[in-house]
């Protein structure tokens, strides 16, 4: 999708009140839709499989080396940081999403809490939230300037049935040359692969200016925009701001 195309997605959105019970609904409809089933791969040989394993360990082993090595120039390849983040549709819904990720070179793993509050005029509100965890993420492209990276993890919900999915991730991160300043474009996409359901996809976009720094702790104001469709049926979009922490 190129990019202006996206925009106007994310901007032409109308939503109607209810959307929060309806994301609900389906949820539990897709838990009655999922089978009991499951597919019996072929076991490989024990030699087989054992010198793959073992190639594999040290492949990453030394890409990570490498990785390491990078962190010379982009300090953030070995970082915590914790994000505090929202997004806001005015009278229609506002999305908390804070989370912390931690970065160890070629390796990240990131925790999410996404809470959705939906005002609807004469019922009240209405709220659904996502625990998301990105167990591991590969830092594919490292360079001064661009952090690349892709993922996968958990998606659990928190109503309807309370179901699990699994979700990827792809995302990058452009950053000036003193990394004052940057920007970062995320997606998500979760699956339920015994019903071929898509739970949620999601955009999220910011730019960021780094506000203040304090021995290894670092500060960044961030704003943009974030755009989630639950079930491909209920859209949900806003304008995103927040405060972003690190320490490297």
């Amino acid at each position: 999708m190129k990019p202006i195309t996206l925009l106007l997605v994310i901007f032409s959105c109308h939503l109607a009140s209810g959307q929060t019970d309806e994301i609900k609904k389906k949820s539990t409809e897709n838990a009655g839709n999922r089978g009991s089933g499951r597919s019996e791969g072929s076991s490989s040989g024990g030699s087989g499989g054992g010198w793959f394993f073992f190639n594999s360990f040290k492949l990453l082993a030394q890409w990570q080396a490498i990785k390491l090595e990078k962190a010379q120039e982009n300090k953030r390849l070995i970082s915590l940081e914790t994000y505090f983040q929202g997004a806001v549709q005015p009278s229609s819904y506002y999305i908390a999403n804070p989370r912390i990720r931690g970065n160890w070179g070629l390796f990240s793993t990131d925790f999410r809490f996404n809470y959705l509050v939906e005002e609807s005029k004469g019922s009240g509100s209405g709220d659904l939230s996502t625990f998301d965890w990105q167990i591991l993420q590969l830092n594919i492209v490292t360079t001064k300037n661009v952090i690349g990276r892709v993922g996968f993890g958990n998606m659990v919900e928190n109503y309807g049935a309370k179901q699990t999915f699994f979700e990827w991730t792809t995302g990058v991160n452009i950053l000036s040359n003193d990394q004052k300043f940057g920007g970062a474009l995320e997606y998500r996409v979760a699956k339920d692969y015994n019903t071929n359901a898509i739970p949620r996809r999601e955009v999220n976009f910011f730019v960021e200016k780094q506000i203040f720094s304090t021995g290894a702790l670092h500060g960044a104001l961030t704003l943009g925009g974030m755009y989630q469709r639950y079930y491909e049926s209920v859209s949900v979009w806003g304008m995103q701001a927040g405060l972003v922490m690190r320490i490297y």
